[in-house]
């Protein structure tokens, strides 16, 4: 689902999120890891951990052209909110253009990918619920993978993930 939504309402959502790791008990006293992952730069806001494995928090800053190829979670969820640039997402068959305040939901199961299509770098907040996918991020990070030279093995680590790999979506 995609959805325009005024920054209020991100920020609110995104507030929610926050609120339900301090009812889960969050330690906020964590400070954020930051690390790039085939070229975004991603920061742990919310940790497992911090969430009793409920969701985890990843801001990311896309370079213009980024994203990730098309692919499906079968084991998360993702909401995304849009919080800097310009982003085009697909969703199944659907595409949309997304800019600061939009939120994107996709479900489990379903193929999704998207990319900045803006001229300067783009920021999300991305929502993985349950937590436990960013630790294949960390994994690609530590690896200093690369596309297309760590291809099969990003493909091996998305399998041990429960992440597969489809044909593109972005046309």
């Amino acid at each position: 689902m995609i959805r325009n939504a005024r920054i209020g309402t991100a920020i609110v959502q995104m507030a929610a999120v926050a609120a339900l790791c301090i009812v889960l008990g969050a330690d906020n006293s964590t400070t954020p890891v930051s690390f790039q992952m085939l070229g975004i730069k991603m920061t742990l806001e919310v940790t497992a951990t911090q969430s009793n494995g409920a969701s985890a928090s990843i801001e990311e800053t896309v370079p213009p052209g980024g994203g990730p190829p098309a692919h499906i979670h079968t084991r998360e969820d993702e909401t995304i909110v849009v919080t800097q640039g310009h982003f085009r997402f697909w969703h199944g068959t659907r595409v949309a253009d997304a800019l600061p305040g939009t939120v994107v939901y996709f479900p489990r199961n379903e193929p999704h990918q998207f990319r900045n299509v803006g001229s300067t770098p783009g920021t999300l907040v991305v929502t993985i619920m349950p937590a436990g996918l960013e630790r294949m991020f960390l994994a690609i990070s530590k690896s200093g993978l690369t596309i297309p030279k760590g291809q099969a093995e990003i493909v091996r680590l998305g399998r041990q993930y429960g992440i597969s790999y489809v044909a593109p979506l972005a046309r």
